[in-house]
């Protein structure tokens, strides 16, 4: 694993993390670019009574050049994952953490965990360079070698469609609703994607996708209101990833850039464990108090649309 990457594995999410493990296999000594190109976004839309959130000014899936395939069939998905390591060097499935053993969700909880399977001399590996806190404590990265094509395909299960939040999720991250959702195995392979959907009627970005927010966790009546909160932590990582590669690539920032956003980490580092808390005591069934959430959102709006990096999708 790029030792650059290692570094950032607390900056990345269950999609940047295999887009970028991606781009170091490839060779890309800036995997970030891609990234972060045109952002850090801010996004939401109604669906229904939920949002959904884009955190890229464009998919990352559309911007390296790819798309998702699927099948129910294992022996199909085996043979696309095992062309394109042949081919490129590596392969993503859009597996389930449910289905991982190196994950603490691993039977305890379903989230979408998309991995790398890179070809090596000696056989394939999963390289896993996220990191985080959950519930059961620190999830370090990983390298973890496949034993077999049999217990890669139990890995390798995906996500099934009955929970929009999460769908919607991978829908934004891919950049259209033709995700293959329901089909047993997901990836991604090289191909043009369908065309882009014209952005959603009444779509909000930037300080405007911060109030909406903020007005959003105005009032607490269930703990649905928190269904979301994860996605608040995707948005927190990008901007993490942003100044953090920005300090590898100063030519992402300038200096004045670079400082609206170091002022705006002060706000932003804040809100997931608040609404963590929050979405605590709202399934204990405990008052909720959100004013300070609501506050800090309203401060994160006067940062959120400016200073946005201007590279081309490319690395």
């Amino acid at each position: 694993m790029s030792g650059t990457l290692s570094e950032a594995g607390d900056k990345l999410t269950c999609f940047t993390a295999a887009l970028a493990t991606a781009l170091v296999v490839r060779g890309e000594e800036r995997w970030w670019r891609p990234l972060l190109a045109g952002g850090p976004t801010l996004s939401v839309s109604s669906v229904g009574d939920l949002l959904l959130f884009e955190h890229h000014a464009i998919s990352p899936v559309r911007a390296l050049g790819l798309r998702v395939n699927g099948s129910n069939d294992w022996a199909t998905a085996f043979h696309a994952v095992d062309e394109q390591v042949t081919r490129q060097g590596y392969g993503i499935m859009l597996a389930d953490t449910s289905n991982l053993p190196w994950q603490h969700g691993y039977r305890r909880w379903h989230a979408p965990h998309w991995i790398t399977i890179i070809g090596r001399s000696n056989g394939w590996v999963i390289e896993d360079p996220l990191t985080m806190t959950t519930e059961l404590g620190p999830q370090a990265c990983q390298r973890i070698e496949v034993p077999s094509e049999s217990e890669l395909g139990e890995w390798s299960v995906s996500l099934q469609p009955d929970d929009t939040v999460l769908r919607l999720r991978e829908e934004a991250v891919v950049g259209s609703k033709d995700i293959y959702a329901g089909r047993t195995y997901r990836w991604l392979e090289v191909g043009a994607s369908a065309p882009l959907a014209p952005p959603r009627a009444g779509r909000l970005c930037g300080a405007d996708a911060a109030i909406t927010l903020a007005c959003h966790f105005k009032t607490v009546d269930n703990a649905a209101v928190f269904l979301q909160v994860d996605d608040l932590w995707q948005a927190l990582r990008q901007r993490e990833l942003l100044l953090w590669a920005a300090g590898h690539d100063p030519a992402l920032l300038d200096a004045p850039a670079f400082e609206h956003w170091e002022s705006a980490m002060a706000y932003w580092r804040k809100i997931p464990p608040l609404l963590m808390r929050a979405r605590m005591r709202a399934e204990a069934g405990a008052k909720v108090n959100t004013s300070l959430i609501v506050e800090i959102l309203t401060k994160i709006s006067e940062y959120e649309g400016k200073y946005l990096t201007s590279f081309p999708f490319a690395v």
